[in-house]
């Protein structure tokens, strides 16, 4: 792969630009354990919450854990932590803002696929004055499926206008990478966590942060 024949680059949210899981552990165990008498580990977190929509969460929490509850309930709940918490505190992930400046300085488009809804993302990228760095986002409540469904891909695609095979999308989550992969886009999979590692073993880019990104694109 050359510089010239990458074109955009769709970024994931939470876990690829910002260093949120840890930040949505904290909030969603109290509630976990309060509620339910479900204890997890940040660990567990990641094995089993991360990169899933709140939706999927639920589902999995009936399934795996027999706790019956609702999205209403638990949007509410997480929210209410959430805004307590403030989400400005979360940071971002390393080379961020190298890696958008590289992009950009070689005329790479990029733009924003998340399963975040816009609020999150006004709020925290806003805090890091990024907003302007992106061209559009594609946020949850632009689709109906959310990831893994290649819809958010297939959307953002089209609304770049460029043959898939031009476009790279970076996620850390296999829920993401099925999500770009199913869409038709090469995907590079970014993150340090070995239960993550082992899931995105497929991937044909499987990096651990933003500058080795730039190595496989630059």
């Amino acid at each position: 792969m050359t510089i010239s024949s990458i074109k955009a680059v769709l970024f994931d949210l939470d876990g690829t630009l910002i260093d949120s899981e840890f930040f949505y552990y904290s909030n969603w165990a109290p509630i976990l354990k309060e509620e339910f008498g479900l204890n997890i580990t940040f660990n567990d977190w990641i094995k089993d919450f991360a990169g899933h929509t709140l939706s999927a969460n639920v589902q999995m929490l009936k399934e795996r854990f027999d706790i019956h509850t609702d999205d209403e309930f638990m949007w509410q709940r997480t929210r209410a932590n959430y805004a307590k918490a403030d989400m400005t505190t979360i940071r971002l992930m390393p080379f961020v803002k190298e890696t958008l400046h590289t992009l950009h300085a070689k005329g790479i488009r990029t733009a924003l696929v998340t399963s975040s809804y816009m609020s999150t993302v006004n709020t925290v990228l806003g805090h890091h004055n990024l907003l302007d760095d992106f061209e559009f986002f594609v946020t949850r409540e632009a689709v109906q499926y959310p990831k893994p469904d290649p819809e958010p891909y297939l959307l953002a695609t089209e609304r770049l206008a460029l043959p898939s095979n031009s476009i790279m999308a970076v996620e850390d989550t296999l829920t993401g990478f099925r999500a770009a992969t199913g869409a038709g886009l090469r995907c590079v999979a970014v993150t340090k966590h070995q239960a993550e590692k082992e899931r995105l073993s497929q991937a044909e880019f499987l990096v651990e942060d933003l500058s080795q990104f730039l190595d496989i694109i630059v």
